[in-house]
């Protein structure tokens, strides 16, 4: 699909993976337009059930490349802010996808790619992951979304422990506070996100779609708004032919067999 990444098409579950194994996946310019070229196309493609970000080499991804960054030589504020603004093509994208996001982290997941990490919906670590939040030991903080997922997934005083610090933390570190859903060896890393992601492939997508849609929107509102999100995603859900085989297969004691319709 590009020269820094790679893609594949495994019976519906989209596979994307940084291939930048040289420099650990660090994320210049070049690689973060094709993971958002990338991420756009899953938005309309319905071969694609699931999506799978992975790393190649020894890293999920490093974070920020120093050398081959724009943002760090742009020379005026309004060049920054478009650098920063095609970075955010990642995270939106993410956020917009109708598919659940699998991310499969092994190794470094640090800086710009714990943002990454992040942004999955569902991240699955292996045994040798590290993570941490780089950006305040070279004086930044975080520009990929990691300073609106962190402290919703551990709490506001923890988010900005790992923040201020820039400590690195181990999977079952990541596992205990919710960084991740599971850690599992780095030999089995593939077999268990393919396997999560093949179950996920064969679900309700519709579903998943607006269930996705309605969990993420109620992290702004209150419980009124939030359940009036429920009652039009119910309502839409019932007139699904995945929503209406369910119900029939549960009442005839089979398994539903759902097409993503």
């Amino acid at each position: 699909m590009g020269a820094c990444i790679s893609w594949e098409n495994r019976s519906g579950i989209g596979i994307l993976t940084l291939n930048r194994p040289e420099k650990h996946n660090a994320l210049d310019d070049q690689l973060v337009r094709e993971i958002g070229d990338a991420i756009e196309a899953c938005q309309t493609d319905d071969s694609v059930k699931v999506l799978v970000i992975q790393g190649a080499g020894k890293s999920f991804c490093s974070g920020g490349d120093l050398k081959g960054n724009s943002f760090l030589t742009a020379g005026s504020i309004r060049e920054r802010e478009q650098c920063l603004k095609m970075l955010h093509r990642i995270p939106l994208g993410l956020r917009k996808l109708p598919q659940p996001v699998i991310g499969a982290i092994h190794g470094m997941a640090v800086g710009g790619g714990m943002d990454l990490a992040l942004n999955c919906d569902i991240r699955i670590a292996s045994t040798d992951a590290k993570f941490g939040m780089l950006f305040g030991q070279i004086g930044l903080m975080p520009d990929g979304g990691g300073s609106y997922q962190l402290p919703r997934l551990v709490g506001t005083a923890k988010a900005l422990e790992l923040l201020f610090t820039g400590d690195l933390i181990d999977a079952q570190e990541a596992l205990r506070i919710g960084v991740v859903n599971q850690v599992v060896p780095r030999e089995e890393l593939e077999e268990k996100t393919l396997k999560l992601a093949g179950r996920l492939a064969k679900g309700a997508l519709q579903a998943y779609r607006i269930t996705k849609e309605t969990v993420y929107k109620s992290m702004g509102l209150d419980l009124q708004m939030a359940l009036d999100q429920e009652i039009a995603g119910q309502v839409f859900l019932m007139d699904t032919e995945d929503a209406q085989e369910g119900v029939r297969a549960f009442a005839e004691g089979r398994k539903p067999v759902f097409t993503g319709k």
